[in-house]
């Protein structure tokens, strides 16, 4: 029955203890049903494939947006994509970089923390961490509530927060779209 027809039905009883235990039950079902559609920790990391145009392998990753809240508005989120041998990690930024900068990254998560100097990746919003950020987003990283990443260069710093509630599960994801190790 649909939530409209059940409500009306509601409405219709003339028994007034009738009517709401009705409206009880008829609440509670909506408040169950929207428990279930609620999002869980592995569905606020996105999973996106992207077909090559030239026929070559898809672009796979998944990525979490920053926490609005305790980011700067040029912060964007963290990338994990399916590199050639691989899972590597970026991060996102609004503000693009000089091909060939290296800005410093600083990252901590939970009492880990770790220093990086990163590449340049395409297009110039995203800056590729070296293997080591990996292992941590395989490890350490997975039992951390959140990210706290400063990049660094000559222009100043850009600090933001990344949820990580979910990592394990999206980076199993990730690695099972993978077409690669």
């Amino acid at each position: 029955m649909a939530p409209d027809a059940r409500s009306e039905n509601c409405r219709m009883i003339k028994n007034d203890a009738a009517r709401l235990r009705c409206y009880e039950q008829f609440n509670a079902a909506i408040a169950q049903k929207g428990a279930q559609d609620a999002p869980t920790p592995v569905d606020m990391w996105r999973l996106v494939r992207t077909p090559d145009p030239i026929g070559g392998r898809d672009a796979v990753s998944i990525t979490r947006t920053a926490d609005v809240s305790k980011s700067d508005l040029e912060f964007a989120g963290l990338m994990l994509r399916c590199g050639d041998r691989s899972v590597e990690v970026l991060i996102v930024l609004v503000r693009p970089f000089p091909p060939r900068a290296h800005p410093k990254v600083d990252v901590s998560a939970g009492s880990a923390t770790a220093e990086f100097t990163a590449s340049v990746a395409q297009p110039e919003v995203l800056l590729l961490l070296p293997r080591e950020a990996t292992r941590l987003a395989a490890g350490s990283w997975q039992a951390a509530t959140e990210l706290t990443v400063t990049v660094e260069d000559e222009r100043g710093a850009i600090r933001g927060v990344v949820p990580l509630t979910g990592l394990g599960h999206a980076l199993a994801l990730l690695r099972s779209n993978c077409s690669a190790p």
